[in-house]
């Protein structure tokens, strides 16, 4: 059987170059849609990836690109010449549409196409990525003076938009997305953005806005041990089962953000690159991480594959591509090093402090633990100074909590007698309790970076609780 596959790019470099959140969409963006346009003139072939038997995949109004930067499918006599007279035509037709130099696009998008014949058993995806891989390696530069692609990406990019909208809407800038759960109770205040002005709505002295509505969450997400799930891939059903999974995920993980109240830029394959607001009711993006984890594993039981995340929370002033850098070595510096299957997340503060740590998802105990603990997002009077003191009071005692910290009832009697009024009071009895059993599963977990864990955890619920930046 031949086999015809195509490559997209550069994706990561046009990215990079975004200031805005409707530049940082309408670059992803828009490789989705140039593959729905290529991909969309062999619907009738059999694709090994992704899975375009969902018509719903080539729908308009969507709001997210699902194709992801590379296909495979099983070719016909004369595909690869068609291939590449559709890839020609499509670059053609986005020139005109964007009004952009047909030679500047040829220029500009590296798209490779590989065509190798196997034979049965050998596994298509296996086969053929390590080529696709070489082949972006060659990447040739342009000679063009400036990038107009980046230019039309900082308007309005109206027939990205119209595609992936339908105009209803346009993508919404950081504050919007930071403040959610504000322009829910609300809603004027979302005629407040100023989109010349995104930050001027922070001036306004008649909302309650607290210290994380200034600052949102970028997130990547990447499936753990996907190579060993493709191994395992022998037939052309189970291929197409696999692709469908991913869809699937890659579905249900966009309703799942949206519904959260944040907005997702990329969903293709087993990859996610979202924004999120820090707080949405009485969730933080960490039960937002959960749900997108819990719908992957749904569609992968029974295998080895898993879900890590990189969470980069950031000032709404940072630059955009930086929290974008920061996010993405988040996920593959610490979320996947080592034993996979984690949330790494790091906290940019407005004063220039940061503080991060990584959560093994794996450890159901330690990980619900943090999730509960991390939740406490409606604080009591003077939270600052109380978890102040907690935090100086567990520094000052490290020895001691290190000692008992294999014995629940002991550090529950520690927390009591430092904190006597405060335990026995209904607005902190939950927190300590809490405070507890997440010390505790850290420990049990790991005894040399539990205070790490423990600190940073900390530091985030005084975060989301307190007022100062």
């Amino acid at each position: 059987m031949t086999y015809l596959a195509l490559t997209i790019g550069p994706i990561y470099k046009t990215l990079s170059n975004a200031k805005k959140t409707r530049e940082l969409w309408g670059g992803s963006y828009l490789f989705s849609y140039l593959m729905k346009q290529i991909i969309s003139q062999f619907k009738e072939r059999e694709f090994i990836v992704p899975y375009i038997k969902d018509e719903r995949i080539f729908e308009s109004g969507r709001e997210v690109g699902l194709f992801h930067d590379r296909f495979i499918f099983e070719a016909e006599d004369g595909d690869k010449q068609k291939l590449e007279e559709t890839v020609a035509d499509v670059l053609k037709s986005f020139s005109e549409n964007a009004r952009l130099d047909l030679d500047f696009i040829k220029s500009y998008f590296q798209i490779h196409i590989v065509e190798k014949t196997l034979d049965e058993g050998q596994n298509p995806i296996l086969e053929l990525n390590p080529y696709l891989d070489t082949a972006e390696l060659f990447y040739s530069i342009g000679q063009y003076k400036e990038n107009v692609l980046t230019k039309m990406l900082q308007g309005n990019n109206v027939f990205l938009t119209k595609d992936a909208f339908e105009g209803k809407k346009s993508f919404p800038s950081l504050p919007a997305i930071a403040l959610h759960d504000m322009i829910e109770k609300n809603p004027q205040i979302a005629s407040l953005i100023n989109d010349d002005n995104e930050e001027s709505i922070y001036e306004q002295s008649d909302y309650d806005f607290k210290n994380y509505h200034k600052y949102y969450a970028i997130v990547h997400a990447d499936g753990d041990s996907m190579g060993k799930v493709i191994k395992k891939l022998n037939d052309k059903e189970a291929f197409q089962a696999f692709s469908k999974k991913l869809f699937n995920y890659c579905n249900d993980s966009h309703t799942c953000i949206q519904r959260f109240g944040g907005e997702t830029i990329f969903a293709g394959g087993d990859d996610l690159l979202f924004f999120a607001p820090v707080v949405s009711g009485e969730q933080t993006v960490f039960d937002l991480c959960d749900e997108i984890s819990n719908g992957f594993d749904a569609e992968f039981k029974g295998t080895e594959a898993s879900l890590s995340f990189g969470v980069a929370i950031q000032y709404h002033k940072y630059p955009l591509y930086e929290a974008l850098e920061k996010s993405r070595d988040l996920l593959f510096d610490d979320a996947k090093r080592g034993k996979k299957n984690n949330i790494a997340f790091s906290v940019s503060k407005h004063s220039g402090q940061t503080f991060r740590s990584v959560i093994h998802k794996g450890d159901r105990e330690l990980y619900d633990n943090f999730r509960r603990f991390s939740a406490n997002v409606s604080g009591g009077e003077d939270i600052d100074n109380f978890l102040h003191s907690i935090h100086h009071k567990i520094e000052s005692n490290k020895t001691v909590i290190t000692q008992i910290s294999d014995d629940r009832e002991k550090l529950q009697n520690f927390f009591d007698n430092y904190f006597n009024k405060e335990v026995h009071d209904d607005n902190y009895r939950v927190f300590f309790e809490q405070l507890v059993g997440f010390i505790f599963e850290a420990y049990k977990k790991d005894k040399d970076h539990a205070l790490e864990t423990v600190y940073a955890t900390l530091r985030f619920v005084k975060f989301v609780q307190g007022d100062k930046a």
